[in-house]
């Protein structure tokens, strides 16, 4: 399993910014125009498809607003993700059709919502890939 690429670019960026004495935001918008993107936005929703990495036989709940995705997660369970800006709640049998055990204590820990960066973090750290 590799590192999700937002975070993969974060960390990049991160290093960047050290190393060249700039804030975190300039280096994350000089990644993006290094990768031929206009600002960090454009870029991020371009890298952001790991969690959609094939077609899939499942429907899903799509919402182009966190808010509404967060409040039906809240009232409906599921899982939260993220694609191209967008993001979406999907059930047990779709996490374990793109690898993962929807069973491991991860998902509890980032209450089954992988739509920040901190809850990114933490899952891959769970799957020991955050190095």
């Amino acid at each position: 399993m590799k590192k999700h690429p937002i975070l993969m670019a974060k960390q990049e960026a991160k290093k960047l910014a050290k190393t060249s004495g700039i804030q975190l935001k300039q280096a994350l918008k000089q990644i993006a125009f290094q990768n031929g993107f206009d600002d960090w936005s454009s870029y991020k929703k371009h890298i952001d498809t790991y969690w959609s990495p094939k077609g899939s036989p499942f429907l899903n709940q799509w919402f182009a607003n966190l808010d509404q995705a967060k409040s039906y997660h809240m009232q409906n369970g599921g899982f939260l993700l993220t694609f191209k800006g967008q993001y979406f709640v999907t059930n047990a049998e779709y996490i374990e059709y793109i690898g993962f055990d929807p069973r491991d204590q991860v998902w509890q820990t980032v209450q089954y919502d992988l739509s920040s960066s901190e809850s990114l973090k933490t899952f891959f750290k769970y799957y020991g890939k955050d190095k």
